[in-house]
């Protein structure tokens, strides 16, 4: 029996320059016995009915098995990818991951999906804040977005105070987190050596 949520698209944003990791592709760096992005689209996979990766380069994707578009507007960041992802994506949710988690919650993804309801977005919030990059947003707003990219207001922060939006408080957020930093992201060498120690726990 299928566990995939058909109303629902899974996105990983697969921009940004990876400054603090020496320009590397972060989404290529091994963790576990798999590639960080190898980690996410699997778990996308067994959740989504579509997956579908944001790139301007599709060159590392091509062989994934997995539709690659790049930013409509480029040079905007997370929020700019969010635009495209909304654009391309055939069903009414997009799931919206960084490219850099390998701990992504498939069970946070689900309820938040189920929560959503008739509301823009369904965002968790933990003790750091906002995590709108492992958030579900409806694919109707895509058009709300560009005027933020044109203004250079490129918070997604920001755009999701816009928005009317469900956020998980951290209490709830919490419950999904139990197994592994969920929200860890692999940004600077140290990082990826603590996200393969977790691996190696897990």
């Amino acid at each position: 029996m299928s566990h995939q949520i058909e109303t629902l698209t899974g996105v990983v944003l697969a921009g940004g320059q990876a400054r603090r990791m020496g320009h590397a592709n972060k989404a290529l760096m091994q963790v576990g016995e798999q590639a960080v992005i190898d980690r996410i689209l699997a778990r996308l996979t067994d959740t989504c009915a579509l997956v579908m990766v944001i790139a301007n380069e599709s060159a590392p994707y091509t062989d994934r098995g997995v539709p690659v578009f790049p930013d409509l507007m480029p040079g905007h960041g997370a929020l700019g990818g969010l635009h495209s992802a909304l654009v391309h994506a055939p069903t009414p949710y997009v799931f919206v991951c960084g490219c850099d988690m390998p701990f992504i919650s498939a069970p946070l993804a689900r309820a938040l999906t189920h929560r959503i309801g008739g509301q823009d977005a369904a965002v968790p919030r933990d003790g750091y804040g906002l995590q709108p990059l492992h958030a579900v947003y409806a694919r109707r707003i895509a058009d709300l977005i560009p005027p933020f990219l044109v203004r250079g207001e490129l918070k997604m922060e920001r755009f999701i105070q816009a928005l009317d939006a469900l956020i998980l408080p951290p209490e709830e957020t919490a419950t999904y987190a139990a197994e592994a930093e969920i929200f860890f992201n692999v940004n600077t060498p140290d990082d990826l050596e603590q996200a393969r120690a977790k691996a190696a726990e897990l």
